[in-house]
Formats: structure tokens, sequence, C-alpha cells
């Protein structure tokens, strides 16, 4: 892959875009198309500046953990990378300038400032960094809503998403341990230990699996978003935590991408759970 699409995380893209389509198909907004571009190219550009911050400031890391990333392999240098988040981020705030104030003050003075934070301190945070990181995904569902004056019907999307990213962001604190212990980080496992933060894993599991159950018991989503989440979402939950708690296990690589990739069952429950 060109390190130019590369350092971007196209899958990570991805899955914003596709918030942000799904989001506006929820709010009954797709034939404001003029409105639908805007966010997701701004929201394309935004993120993909904050991953490139987020791996300039993890060069020394990513030079353990993940060698072949288009830093630490020399495909591109840490100059360019900056000319290149520099030029996303301006593209992004100009792109929602065009959409309403609501959405500019969110995509730069917060999102854009909450990005920086992360990469420079937050994300060496036992946490905190987490925090953040779940907090961002959750204000894409926000940042729609504001696009379309409906951000009190976009919050439970936004909660969910908080969630959901809040155990895959510990997860790979797990799978990132060597590194961030080479840098000096001071993330869960290197703060509590390794079997601590997986009990704290665990326990965050059972406490999201009741949760998404919440939007189908108000009457937000109907039986459609109550099966998806059931097999789709809480199922592999259990079964993840069931792998988890194996003594010995080391594999968390492969419960990080799966729960990456999961978020898309999620994306679907709550477009075709959607009660219209």
């Amino acid at each position: 892959m060109l390190p130019w699409i590369a350092i971007l995380r196209p899958l990570n893209l991805l899955q914003a875009a596709l918030a942000v389509l799904l989001t506006t198909a929820f709010l009954g907004e797709m034939g404001q198309l003029y409105i639908l571009i805007l966010l997701m190219l701004s929201v394309i550009a935004i993120n993909g500046g904050g991953n490139i911050i987020n791996d300039i400031y993890d060069l020394e890391i990513d030079r353990v953990n993940r060698p072949r990333r288009p830093l630490p392999s020399g495909a591109m240098t840490v100059t360019t990378a900056w000319i290149y988040l520099v030029f996303l981020f301006v593209a992004g705030v100009v792109l929602s300038g065009f959409i309403s104030m609501e959405a500019f003050i969110i995509a730069g003075p917060i999102s854009i400032s909450t990005l920086i934070a992360y990469s420079v301190w937050l994300k060496r945070l036992p946490l905190i960094g987490n925090l953040a990181v779940s907090f961002m995904l959750g204000l894409a569902f926000i940042y729609v809503g504001a696009a379309f004056d409906r951000i009190e019907t976009t919050l439970p999307m936004a909660a969910l998403a908080f969630g959901f990213t809040l155990i895959r962001e510990i997860v790979k604190d797990l799978e990132d341990m060597a590194g961030d212990a080479g840098d000096n980080a001071r993330t869960l496992p290197l703060i509590w230990g390794e079997r601590k933060t997986l009990s704290f894993v665990i326990v965050l599991i059972g406490v999201f699996a009741v949760l998404d159950l919440l939007p189908y018991k108000l009457g937000i989503y109907d039986q459609v978003y109550l099966w998806i989440v059931l097999l789709g979402i809480n199922l592999p939950l259990l079964v993840i935590a069931t792998i988890l708690w194996r003594p010995g296990y080391k594999n968390y690589a492969v419960v990080q991408s799966f729960l990456k990739l999961d978020i898309f069952v999620g994306l679907a429950a709550l477009y075709f759970g959607r009660i219209i």
C-alpha cells in the first residue's frame, strides 16, 4: 500500500465515513447530498490528520510494535508527514465551515485540539488517552447531528460508539505493552499490570453488554437492533471475554482487530434497527 494512504489508516477512515453515511441516513437527510459530501470529506481529512500526528509522536513505539508503518519503515519522512497533516487539518476545518457554525466548532476547536492533545500528552496517561479516543469516535455521530440540527437524536449512537471503542482501545494497550514500556508510556497495563487490566476489560464488556440493550428497552430502536446486537456484538464479546481470561493468552492483536471490524456490525444495528 502507498505510504500516503497507509499512514491515514484507511480502515479507520472507512469506519468514520460509514458512520457519517449511516447517521445521515438514520436522520432521513440523504437528500442533502451537498452537506453529506462535506461531512464525509471533512471527517476523513480531520481523522486522517489525527492518524498522522499520532504516528509522528508514536514513532519510537512503532519501531518496536509496527515497524512496517510508513514512518518507522522510512517510506515517509517526519517532515513530509507534518506537511501532510497540516494540509488535512486545514482542509477539514475549511470544509466544516461550509456546513454550519456548530459543525465548525466541533471540527476545529474540539476535534483537532483533542487529537493533538491525545498524541502529545493524553495517550501516555492511564485511561485518559483511551477515553479521549472513545470520545472522538462518539463525536463523529454528534458532528453529523450538528450538521442537520439534530444533535439530541445522535446522542445514543455516540454513547454506544464511545463504550465499544473504550474496550477496543484498552485491548490495544495490552497489544502495545512492549513498545509502550520502551517509550515510558503510562498505559493501564503498565500501571496496573496485565491481569488487572484484563479484569477491567471483562468488567467493561459486561457493563457494555447490558447498556447496549437500553436503546431497545427505551423504544429508540426495534427488534432488528436487538437481534443484531445480541448475535453480532454481545455474543462475540462474551466469547472474547472468555478467551481473554484464559491464562497465558497473549494474542491481543487478533482480538483488537476483530473488535475494530465488529464496529461495522454495530453500525448495521444502528441503521437497520432504527424505528422509522
